[in-house]
């Protein structure tokens, strides 16, 4: 399926700021992407009907350029994937923590660069979901996680040697792994869309939301997918409610 958010009203375009890392370097100028992370976190940080409980900031790596010069640090070759350059990012670490004021609603991310992703520390199996195939969680390489509330659940791209697109998984210590019909972009742009309220990835797998096993993540995801547009009326989540209404029959 393929999968389009426009996250433009997320990025107000505010002076590009300059951001010295470790005294004695070169000040890094963020680029287009970075920036517009850049003023999500800050429109939560001021948003008057949320309590932001954690700020992370780890400054941007000023080693790679674009987006070929990071996939060679991974991959030890170039030719990065289609649309790769379009949501290149260098954050050391970026991430909010945040709840709602009124009804509960919440959301975290935790934004790794591709050079700096590393898989989990323990070593796990993982079911792929495709005629028994297994692999080890070492195949996963973090991008996004929840380090300030603890659930275990990050995001992984599993790179593809042949130079294929990679594949997103959604690991959980509750719910398993899943592999999300979304590529690295989408999961980027998705995740600005939803400032990464907690369960929107269940959206995009496999999970069967309409089980008596995902009842409290499906009342979850309502509560949370009727406050997003009282939060930020400048954004149209329609297309998120309609796949939530399809995944959860």
């Amino acid at each position: 399926m393929e999968w389009e958010v426009s996250t433009a009203s997320v990025g107000y375009r505010p002076p590009l700021r300059m951001i010295n890392w470790k005294r004695g370097r070169m000040p890094v100028r963020p680029n287009a992407y970075e920036a517009r992370w850049y003023a999500l976190c800050a429109a939560l940080d001021e948003h008057p009907e949320i309590k932001v409980r954690y700020r992370i900031d780890g400054g941007l790596d000023p080693r790679f350029d674009d987006a070929e010069a990071a996939w060679t640090a991974v991959m030890g070759h170039e030719s990065a994937p289609d649309g790769l350059a379009a949501c290149f990012h260098r954050f050391r670490e970026l991430g909010r923590q945040w709840d709602s004021l009124h009804d509960g609603t919440g959301g975290e991310f935790f934004l790794t660069d591709l050079a700096h992703a590393r898989p989990q520390a323990y070593e796990s199996w993982i079911e792929s979901w495709k005629g028994g195939e297994r692999f080890p969680s070492s195949e996963l390489r973090i991008i996004d996680e929840h380090p300030v509330t603890g659930t275990g659940s990050y995001a992984g791209i599993r790179l593809r040697p042949d130079g294929a697109e990679p594949e997103l998984w959604w690991s959980t210590i509750r719910y398993a792994d899943w592999q999300l019909d979304l590529g690295y972009r989408q999961y980027l742009d998705t995740l600005l869309l939803t400032r990464g309220a907690f369960g929107w990835q269940f959206l995009f797998t496999g999970a069967p939301l309409g089980s008596e096993e995902f009842d409290a993540l499906r009342e979850r995801l309502a509560r949370t997918l009727d406050e997003l547009p009282v939060l930020f009326p400048e954004d149209d989540f329609t297309l998120l409610r309609r796949r939530f209404e399809e995944r959860r029959r």
